[in-house]
């Protein structure tokens, strides 16, 4: 089967859209982890990583779908998308500890404490804006729940990202911590019924 059949009536609009989405939803929930800087450090957001599973796929080397396999070309690209944020995630890891290990005596142009989780000097075109993005597409999936759009706010706006920090802030048990933050990473799985919906069928 030629490479140009694979994707024959292809709504590749469709295709960003839902690969974006679930991207989103991923940034999403590692940033509500803690994992913010070192997504950050990558300088790659939702839609790139959404875009250049796409293109891996048209390029038919890494990523090669085959239809036969069963999967859905939308179902087959977000195992890629999820595999690829993954080593994306591990890639900003490794970022931060080489920077932790050159920067160790540099110093440090404010007298502030450096906190995990916070992007410091975000212009607002920059970093800011993915920040913003993704604490909106957290906002859209828990829907109104109030005590999921606190555990969000806690997150994302004052920056708690240790469950004891987020216990704090909420002036809640940390159980009632780890019981929201596993309920609000449920509706950011590629199952939940919760999430902002798409019409039209399965590509």
């Amino acid at each position: 089967m030629a490479v140009d059949d694979r994707f024959r009536d292809v709504d590749w609009e469709l295709v960003l859209y839902k690969l974006t989405l679930r991207a989103r939803q991923l940034f999403a929930a590692a940033q509500a982890k803690g994992y913010g800087n070192a997504l950050a450090r990558t300088g790659v957001d939702a839609g790139d990583l959404a875009r250049s599973v796409i293109a891996e796929a048209l390029k038919n080397e890494r990523v090669k779908y085959k239809p036969s396999k069963g999967a859905s070309l939308s179902t087959f690209l977000s195992l890629v998308l999820e595999r690829d944020f993954k080593d994306l995630l591990r890639k900003g890891s490794r970022l931060h500890r080489r920077l932790d290990t050159l920067g160790s005596s540099a110093r440090r142009e404010d007298d502030g404490p450096r906190e995990r989780g916070i992007v410091y000097d975000l212009p607002d075109g920059g970093e800011g804006a993915k920040i913003v993005e993704l604490r909106a597409a957290a906002l859209q999936a828990v829907d109104g729940q109030r005590d999921l759009e606190d555990y969000v706010t806690a997150a994302f706006d004052f920056a708690a990202v240790t469950r004891a920090d987020q216990a704090s802030c909420l002036a809640v048990p940390p159980s009632e911590v780890t019981n929201r933050r596993k309920k609000f990473l449920r509706l950011l799985s590629p199952t939940s019924t919760n999430g902002p919906r798409n019409s039209g069928g399965e590509v």
